[in-house]
């Protein structure tokens, strides 16, 4: 009887349309303190110093982020790769796992220990031509190498948004681009199972806009729940990176990632490209 109290609570708590002012209410309290694995945001001087100590040993494009990792951005200057693809190589393999160790020397900053997690999913080795200035004279020259390493995933969960990208050339890796963690806790038990998580969202409404700022409403039903995920997400709140381990969901063209721990409704998005 109390579980079916807690339904339909919970059910009336989340089925109003969110709007500027609303916080999505947690379910349960957290009461492992082991989770979630948090990373404190770096003040601007850490990040220089980090940014430093990165550059170290190796040319490099990629930049740190605010959690001291390798991030999204980077930093590219046209002369500098112009002279860095003057240097042909031919021994791709050789430079795949010249990369791989590179990634494990800078675990610091890479997240990556073990070579081992580092199984190419695709290996793109090609010869770039700057305005005529190299002329390719042998189908196996290359002075440019990318390789993509997939998705994290730790105990079989992807880790979202984590695509591991790499660019080399003789001189070694110059760019890194993508998050991958060192270390995630995953709680052995689910408080808020899928079961009560459809349950939450049934009857929930959405709204967004298009790009002529037209309201846009879709009320989530039964049937928009059927195809669901668990997923790693990583939940960036003011002073802080949290690795939730969520439920994922995409009732009709919307996004949604809800904490299978708290019941915090953690991303809600619409997917869908609006062109003007």
């Amino acid at each position: 009887m109390k579980r079916i109290v807690l339904l339909l609570l919970v059910a009336s708590i989340f089925s109003c349309s969110k709007n500027e002012d609303e916080v999505y209410s947690v379910l349960f309290e957290i009461n492992d303190s082991n989770y979630p694995t948090r990373y404190r945001k770096l003040t601007p001087l850490e990040r220089e110093n980090k940014q430093k100590e990165f550059e170290q040993g190796q040319f490099t494009f990629a930049e740190i982020d605010s959690f001291g990792f390798v991030g999204w951005s980077y930093n590219s200057d046209y002369e500098d790769r112009k002279q860095l693809y003057s240097n042909k190589f031919v021994d791709v393999a050789g430079l795949i796992t010249e990369a791989k160790l590179y990634l494990v020397e800078k675990s610091e900053f890479t997240g990556i220990f073990d070579t081992a997690q580092l199984v190419p999913q695709k290996i793109d080795a090609r010869f770039l031509d700057f305005s005529g200035a190299y002329t390719r004279t042998d189908s196996i020259i290359y002075n440019h190498l990318g390789i993509s390493f997939g998705e994290q995933k730790i105990q079989g969960l992807e880790v979202y948004n984590s695509l591991l990208n790499i660019s080399a050339n003789a001189t070694g890796v110059h760019h890194i681009f993508g998050h991958w963690y060192p270390d995630v806790y995953i709680p052995p038990t689910d408080q808020v199972s899928v079961e009560l998580a459809r349950t939450v969202l049934t009857g929930r409404e959405l709204t967004g806009y298009n790009g002529w700022h037209q309201k846009l409403t879709h009320t989530i039903a039964e049937s928009d729940l059927n195809e669901y995920r668990k997923i790693i997400y990583p939940y960036i709140t003011k002073n802080h990176l949290e690795l939730r381990v969520c439920w994922g969901f995409k009732p009709s063209h919307w996004q949604i990632f809800m904490d299978t721990t708290t019941g915090e409704i953690l991303l809600e998005q619409d997917t869908n490209f609006y062109p003007l």
